[in-house]
C-alpha cells in the first residue's frame, strides 16, 4: 500500500469519527436540554402535596357567634388544594359546603365555608 492511500484512509477514519462524535453530543445535549425543561415544568406546576389524605392543624373560625377552636383533622387534597375537610366522627365538609383553597408554598390554605365561616389549614 502507498503512504498516498494511507493516508487517505486515516483522513476518512478521522473525519468519520468526528461526525459521529459531534452528532453525538447534539443528541445528548437536545436530552439534557429536555430534561431540564421537564424539570423546570414540574418544579414550578407542583405545590408539594400529592393527591391524598393528610393530618392537618385547623384552625375554625365562627364569625356569628365568635366561637374559634384548633383541631387535627384530616383533609383532603387534589391538584394542590384542599377540597374536603374530614372529621373523627365521620363526617366531612366538601365541596358542597366549602370552597376549595389552593395551597401556599408553606403547606396553609384558607377555606371558606357556609355562613362566613372559615378553615385556617396548616398541613
Amino acid at each position: 500500500m502507498n503512504s498516498d492511500k494511507i493516508m487517505k484512509y486515516f483522513a476518512l477514519l478521522f473525519f468519520t469519527v468526528l461526525i459521529i462524535s459531534c452528532g453525538d453530543r447534539e443528541s445528548r445535549d437536545s436530552e439534557d436540554s429536555n430534561r431540564d425543561d421537564d424539570y423546570e415544568y414540574e418544579e414550578s406546576s407542583e405545590c408539594g402535596y400529592e393527591d391524598g389524605t393528610y393530618s392537618a392543624s385547623v384552625d375554625y373560625y365562627n364569625p356569628e357567634t365568635g366561637y374559634s377552636q384548633t383541631y387535627t383533622l384530616d383533609v383532603d387534597v387534589r391538584d394542590c388544594q384542599v377540597v374536603q375537610i374530614n372529621f373523627p366522627s365521620g363526617g366531612w365538609l366538601d365541596e358542597d359546603h366549602i370552597t376549595p383553597a389552593d395551597i401556599d408554598e408553606y403547606g396553609n390554605a384558607t377555606v371558606e365555608g357556609e355562613d362566613g365561616k372559615t378553615y385556617e389549614v396548616n398541613l
